[in-house]
């Protein structure tokens, strides 16, 4: 049987500021260094000391996000990305052995669906980590951006391509649906050899029934540490907590307004310019900018609860179980993946992303309501980690993958459809 001689890890950036994929996709590398294995980390942007300081090689391209790009080029790249699959194919023939084993990330932002043809020759041993949609949706969200509904049409029919969702514009629609059709090509999912692993079983759920034709599907959901050891006495504290990307996708104008229509302060967490601009029309919300978790955990301790309001369905949702187990109540939309298994261990209140009433009055009510608020605190705290994995049973979950796939490599394997939990 080939053992694992090394692990290449694949991802648009190397920067943990550039969302929770990232967040998850250095995780995953530190806790393969960890184990002992040889990481090489192939990204579309610049690298990173802390990388080096892990003892990782990095492979980079030292390219900017498709939205930093002019736009002339941003829409070329985005469909087909040569450096990118340059860099990754050259990286194979250079370095491949039998033992060298593969986990891509996310692809969107940077590297185009051109990866997935640099990949091909080692699809065998690659696994897929689908941290959003776009694997399986043009706009990569399931939702109609400018309503902040969901979307229910299946990827590519006649309605999704009607379908004005993209949050910017039409035209830019009609491109992610091209480069959608040239992501199903590239990819050709249907005789695809890689595992796919999705956040949640519902997600997997999601991709199935929406056409998505890979056959090996695998739920194996985030890890998830406390911000804090000990629990938040949520029910002496006052104000609320947003922790997040401040854009209109993650809802965070939403937060800010029902702060102000609850009558309630507010923390933000985070960058960027919604956030900022809508802080401006409510005394009593405060931008702080992005923090490390020390930073998080010392914030946290003094609020009451914490808002997750994104318009776009959140197939995980990393903040909601850091904050639950550190003791925190969560209010989140109702179209969170996590939501109905929130509500049922008690730690969370859920309001419909459409009716901002709702967001206000579940404010009011915990704001006023200590015993309510103590009990969703000690539910929290003590039976969060029941959705979650902890580090050292997620990244076994892939290691036990990487394995069968060497042991399975070069013969015929049965589909997979299964799930992967603590």
């Amino acid at each position: 049987m080939t053992s694992i001689d090394q692990i290449v890890v694949i991802n648009d950036f190397a920067s943990a500021s550039r969302g929770g994929a990232t967040v998850i996709a250095l995780q995953a590398v530190r806790l393969y260094r960890r184990l002992g294995y040889p990481v090489t980390y192939i990204c579309g942007d610049a690298p990173t000391t802390k990388l080096d300081d892990m003892g990782v090689t990095q492979v980079t391209l030292g390219s900017d996000a498709l939205l930093e790009l002019p736009a002339r080029h941003a829409l070329m790249q985005g469909l087909h990305n040569p450096a990118a699959e340059s860099l990754v194919a050259d990286w194979i023939r250079d370095n491949d052995t039998r033992g060298t084993v593969y986990h891509l990330h996310n692809w969107s932002q940077i590297l185009s669906p051109s990866i997935f043809r640099a990949l091909r020759e080692v699809e065998d041993r690659l696994i897929v980590t689908c941290h959003d949609f776009f694997n399986i949706c043009p706009n990569g969200g399931f939702s109609h951006f400018p309503s902040a509904m969901p979307c229910q049409h299946r990827s590519l029919s006649a309605r999704c391509l009607v379908s004005q969702c993209d949050r910017i514009s039409t035209a830019r629609k009609y491109w992610r649906a091209l480069r959608h059709m040239r992501l199903n090509s590239v990819a050709r999912f249907a005789e695809n050899r890689a595992t796919f692993t999705f956040l949640h079983d519902r997600m997997l759920e999601k991709f199935a029934n929406s056409g998505f034709r890979a056959k090996n599907l695998v739920a194996i959901p985030n890890p998830v540490e406390a911000w804090t050891d000990e629990r938040v006495e949520a029910e002496r504290n006052e104000g609320f907590l947003f922790v997040g990307r401040l854009g209109h996708d993650k809802g965070a104008d939403l937060a800010i307004k029902a702060a102000g229509a609850a009558g309630q302060k507010i923390t933000l967490i985070g960058s960027g310019k919604l956030g900022t601009l809508e802080a401006r029309k409510n005394r009593d919300a405060r931008v702080i900018g992005w923090q490390d978790r020390e930073g998080i955990a010392e914030i946290a301790r003094h609020c009451r609860a914490i808002i997750v309001p994104s318009r776009v369905t959140e197939p995980f949702g990393l903040v909601i179980l850091e904050a639950a187990m550190s003791g925190l109540p969560v209010i989140l939309a109702s179209h969170a993946y996590l939501a109905d298994d929130a509500v049922r261990l008690g730690f969370a209140k859920t309001f419909n992303i459409d009716r901002f009433d709702q967001l206000a009055s579940l404010m009011g009510q915990l704001a006023a309501d200590d015993d309510q608020v103590g009990q969703m605190s000690r539910a929290g705290f003590a039976g969060g980690h029941a959705l979650c994995h902890t580090p050292d049973t997620w990244i076994g979950a892939f290691i036990d993958i990487f394995e069968e796939k060497l042991h399975s490599s070069g013969r015929a394997r049965e589909p997979a459809l299964r799930r992967s939990y603590a």
